[in-house]
């Protein structure tokens, strides 16, 4: 009876939505975009389709065909484009499509109230302080913490599958523990404790990890996603999050409280974190600026990463014959720069981003004034605006009749072309992964690196293929990696490969001739 009780409940909220939405018809964005169907915003809540099924089915042809479409989004119709000539426009003129998150976009979001006004929504002078604080920081840093941590997790990983006689690991809980230490020894400058094990090699609890968990699995649903609104309606279920937000956000100050300000850490060390708490100390930010930059800081910087981490690892799981050249270049790995400058991981890497960006869907900007997007596409004021990374990295238009396919080898034979190829993507915005003009993100090099270290920690001592049992599918909205990926795991030491002395199962040599 409950269960219907909450259907027809959902089912009159999305009507009531459909309807608002259709009496606030696009009036005043361009006239000569196509319009995509306002239903299309409720597949994820009742569907099985996910976000890349819908995008290729409804979204593609449109947005390829006239460079931008209307879509129903957060409560509003916005421009969406995946052109890179039209990104480029966005990109280097943030002035004109400045950057509006969602503390102002749906102020009265639990979404909003989470991460509030940050480094990455905010705007202007604002904007400018918040970088001036962290930007060295998270372009200079310590990479020991990575190559520790991925070691970390590696025997987590060996703890699993001595649990599991088959190998079976369901990967995204654990990924999200390696992305949170990193991010917390780098940017904050002390450990949270997803990393640490007790006597029995077994995993400690943390606190702030927990009550992280128990906020995302509230905040990231498709209908208070796509229609935030709801967060105004008296719904206990929205208020029992708010209350959970406000409860993490606090452990999060309390914490850097205690490791950084009152033991004045923060005079000695020189990260992301302490570069914030000196300009508030300085008041030239007050407690809530502080409390939501150390968030983004946390949040941004260790969801992206899981997601990209999770989709190398199922796409080395998927393309078995990348995975043994990767092993069999890394098995000459003799110092850390070898690691970082390994060319095949790199493009391995880099087309794994262009396939499956973590963010596949970017509405955050708003027009300052009148202006031109494209030929023909005249932006009133006021106009929400973004751009579809997955729709631009697989476009035929930008990058050929194999945009669909995954081949790393398509960024060049060696390190030096592989970077300049990145470089040239990046410049031209067809690919928009870090976004691109003065608000290209910070965390790029950190993000890469990470991925690199663990990588070559992991390859080194496993055999990664898909759980058999696993259902190939992607998340349904919102970020983008394979949903609740199961790998399985197999330790290399069963046989030798005889030219390299590294551990392959005994096709490997075959699949490796063939790169």
């Amino acid at each position: 009876m409950m269960m219907w009780l909450g259907l027809i409940t959902k089912s009159a909220l999305v009507i009531l939505t459909a309807l608002l939405g259709l009496l606030c018809f696009p009036v005043g964005l361009p006239w000569s975009l196509p319009t995509i169907p306002i239903y299309v915003s409720f597949l994820p809540i009742f569907t099985e389709m996910d976000q890349l099924e819908i995008f290729e089915k409804y979204i593609r042809e449109p947005m390829e065909k006239y460079g931008a479409v209307k879509i129903f989004f957060a409560n509003r119709w916005n421009v969406l484009t995946s052109k890179p000539e039209f990104l480029n426009v966005m990109f280097r003129d943030e002035d004109t499509f400045a950057k509006s998150g969602n503390q102002k976009k749906i102020p009265y979001s639990v979404l909003a109230q989470y991460t509030g006004d940050n480094v990455i929504s905010a705007h202007g002078k604002v904007w400018l302080k918040y970088r001036n604080c962290i930007q060295t920081q998270l372009t200079v840093f310590d990479s020991k913490p990575l190559s520790d941590n991925a070691q970390l997790f590696v025997k987590l990983l060996k703890k699993c599958i001595e649990d599991d006689p088959e190998g079976i690991v369901l990967l995204p809980p654990l990924v999200q523990r390696l992305t949170l230490a990193n991010i917390s020894k780098i940017a904050l400058g002390f450990d949270i404790g997803t990393l640490k094990f007790n006597v029995h090699g077994e995993p400690l609890r943390s606190q702030l990890h927990e009550k992280l968990n128990q906020v995302k699995q509230q905040i990231f649903k498709p209908i208070f996603l796509s229609f935030p609104f709801l967060d105004l309606l008296p719904i206990r279920s929205r208020q029992k999050a708010r209350m959970d937000v406000a409860d993490f956000r606090n452990m999060l100050l309390d914490t850097v409280h205690t490791n950084l300000i009152m033991n004045y850490t923060y005079e000695q060390t020189n990260n992301a974190a302490t570069g914030l708490i000196k300009e508030w100390k300085l008041k030239g930010i007050n407690d809530e600026q502080l409390k939501d930059n150390l968030v983004i800081i946390l949040v941004a910087g260790h969801e992206n990463p899981q997601l990209l981490l999770t989709t190398l690892f199922y796409l080395l799981a998927k393309y078995q014959d990348w995975q043994y050249a990767i092993r069999e270049e890394l098995s000459n790995v003799t110092e850390n720069d070898d690691i970082l400058n390994s060319y095949k991981l790199t493009a391995f890497i880099y087309e794994a981003i262009r396939m499956f960006p973590p963010l596949g869907q970017i509405i955050n900007r708003k027009t300052t004034k009148r202006c031109q997007l494209g030929p023909g596409i005249i932006m009133n004021k006021g106009i929400y605006c973004g751009y579809n990374v997955y729709g631009t990295g697989t476009s035929t238009t930008v990058w050929g009749k194999t945009a669909k396919q995954f081949l790393p080898e398509r960024w060049g034979d060696n390190l030096e072309e592989v970077t300049s190829s990145w470089k040239k993507h990046k410049y031209d915005a067809s690919m928009s992964a870090f976004h691109g003009g003065r608000r290209s993100c910070l965390g790029e090099k950190l993000a890469i690196m990470e991925m690199k270290y663990v990588l070559y920690y992991v390859l080194m001592d496993f055999h990664i293929a898909l759980d058999p049992s696993w259902k190939e599918k992607m998340t349904p909205a919102g970020p983008i990696c394979p949903k609740m990926l199961s790998v399985k795991l197999e330790l290399l030491k069963d046989q030798e490969d005889p030219i390299s002395g590294s551990f392959y199962p005994s096709d490997a040599r075959t699949l490796i001739q063939n790169l």
